[in-house]
């Protein structure tokens, strides 16, 4: 009965490792290695920001500032809306879809570049105006954490 159950412990330590640097013998903490990572203190936002730009652009009519979106971005969570900017960062065909960076020329705090996905085409240095519905706190994993982002956006005349 003895070895029964000490195989079965066997077993169960065997099966909920996690792999290297996991289980009871290693010394090191996941809370130590992430504190002591040169990445420590950092948003995941960080990599997922295009750098700022000298804009000026004049808000469309019925369109949000990147400002407002940001300042409150609570009451537009879930919500359709139209956003004019340059484009500053592409990344296409990620997850199915194009990952259009917009930037106006407001910012509310350090924040100053919206994140838009879409299935259309966009030209960095291109002034384009989109719409879509607004999400908060997405978070894609690798590091590509959004607070604000417009998904499935579209552009628009």
């Amino acid at each position: 009965m003895n070895k029964l159950i000490a195989f079965i412990l066997i077993a169960i330590t065997i099966v909920s490792c996690k792999g290297p640097g996991s289980g009871p013998l290693v010394k090191d903490s996941f809370e130590e290695k992430k504190e002591n990572s040169p990445m420590a203190g950092q948003q995941h936002q960080a990599k997922s920001v295009a750098p700022k730009a000298d804009i000026r652009i004049t808000p469309c009519e019925n369109c949000i500032t990147i400002e407002n979106l940001m300042a409150d971005k609570k009451s537009f969570s879930g919500k359709t809306i139209k956003v004019k900017g340059v484009v500053t960062k592409v990344n296409e065909e990620i997850m199915g879809k194009n990952w259009v960076h917009i930037q106006d020329g407001t910012q509310s705090g350090d924040e100053y570049d919206l994140t838009i996905t879409t299935l259309q085409p966009a030209t960095v240095g291109d002034t384009v105006t989109f719409e879509g519905k607004i999400a908060l706190d997405k978070d894609f994993g690798y590091g590509y954490f959004y607070s604000v982002i417009m998904e499935d956006g579209n552009i628009i005349k």
